[in-house]
C-alpha cells in the first residue's frame, strides 16, 4: 500500500512538473535579458548617456579626436550643439554654436543650411560636418535631427571633453588648419 501511495505521489510530482517544465528555461532567459540591460545600462552610465542615447551612438557615424586631429579631412565644419554658455566657456578653434535646443525646434536646422551654404560659397567645396558637445550626448541627438533634414554629419567621440585631453585650447587653430 505504501509503495502504491509513493507511486501516485511520484506520478502526480511528474505531471505537475510537466506542465511546469518551461519555467527553468523561462527564468534563464528573463535573467540573461535582465543581465544584459544592467550591463548596457552601466556601460551608458560610464560614457554619460542615457540608454535610449547609449544604444543609438552604435548607428551614429563618428569620428576620433586623432581621427580629426589627424588632418586627413578636407573642408570641415566644426558645429559645437552646447549652450552659449558653454561655448563662451571654451570651444574648439573656429567652431559655430548650434545648441540642441534650436536643432530640435527646427530653428538650428535653418542656421546649419545657412552655415552650410555659407562655407560652399567661401570654399568653392562641400563641408563634413562635425558635431561635438561635452562628451557625446547631444551631438547623437543632434546627428539624429540632422539625419532627418538630409545632413549626413559626424559626432566627435567624446566631444570637447576628449579633444581637451589630446590638444590645448592654443593648439587648436594650429591642429584644425593642417587641414
Amino acid at each position: 500500500m505504501n509503495s502504491n501511495i509513493d507511486q501516485i505521489k511520484t506520478n502526480k510530482f511528474r505531471q505537475v512538473f510537466a506542465n511546469r517544465r518551461y519555467l527553468l528555461p523561462l527564468a534563464v532567459v528573463g535573467a540573461l535579458l535582465v543581465a544584459g540591460a544592467g550591463t548596457l545600462s552601466i556601460l551608458a552610465y560610464q560614457h554619460q548617456m542615457s540608454l535610449p542615447v547609449y544604444l543609438q551612438s552604435f548607428s551614429t557615424p563618428q569620428i576620433s579626436v586623432q581621427e580629426l586631429a589627424s588632418g586627413k579631412l578636407k573642408s570641415v565644419l566644426l558645429i559645437d550643439v552646447r549652450s552659449p554658455e558653454e561655448y563662451q566657456e571654451d570651444r574648439i578653434g573656429n567652431s559655430v554654436l548650434v545648441p540642441l535646443s534650436e536643432i530640435e525646434n527646427a530653428m538650428g536646422i535653418q542656421q546649419v543650411r545657412a552655415i552650410v551654404k555659407n562655407y560652399e560659397k567661401s570654399h568653392q567645396t562641400k563641408p563634413t560636418i562635425i558635431l561635438y558637445c561635452t562628451s557625446g550626448m547631444r551631438s547623437i541627438k543632434a546627428n539624429k535631427e540632422l539625419s532627418n533634414n538630409g545632413y549626413q554629419a559626424l559626432t566627435l567621440t567624446g566631444g570637447i571633453t576628449a579633444w581637451r585631453k589630446q590638444v590645448s585650447r592654443s593648439q587648436d587653430l594650429q591642429v584644425l588648419s593642417a587641414k
